[in-house]
């Protein structure tokens, strides 16, 4: 299961890089404007990440002590795959489409949101301060 997750993983990362490779080229031989390029490698970032966050749902792992441990993850893993999901669908068209500048700002804008829930779904539940109904927080 490992060795399939890690080959399909370096078949992207080598057809991504490729790409790069070949815009690059295509850029200084004037068949493509810079900004042609440039569009081009944030929608496949758009594009790549709205596809792995596809696929995190269905990354449980191994099941917990309970089913119900089971189902919230499964849960969380839903959320997150489809929140991450949309977000690439979005970035990948606002550099479709957008102009360079407001795509350039915007996206700018999308990844300070997309660390700060990054930042939050690693320190899980048992890190984020609760309050009681004394108002205090543990």
């Amino acid at each position: 299961m490992n060795l399939k997750r890690t080959s399909v993983a370096l078949v992207v990362a080598v057809l991504f890089l490729g790409s790069a490779v070949a815009l690059k080229y295509a850029q200084g031989v004037s068949l493509i404007e810079p900004d042609t390029a440039r569009r081009t490698i944030q929608v496949m970032v758009g594009l790549i990440l709205a596809a792995y966050a596809n696929l995190m749902p269905k990354d449980v792992g191994r099941w917990r002590s309970s089913t119900l441990a089971a189902a919230r993850a499964q849960s969380a893993l839903r959320v997150g795959g489809w929140s991450m999901t949309l977000a690439g669908l979005i970035y990948a068209g606002l550099w479709a489409f957008a102009p360079l500048g407001f795509a350039d700002v915007a996206s700018t804008v999308g990844r300070i949101g997309d660390a700060d829930h990054d930042g939050i779904r690693r320190a899980g539940p048992s890190r984020v301060p609760l309050k009681t109904n004394d108002g205090l927080i543990k």
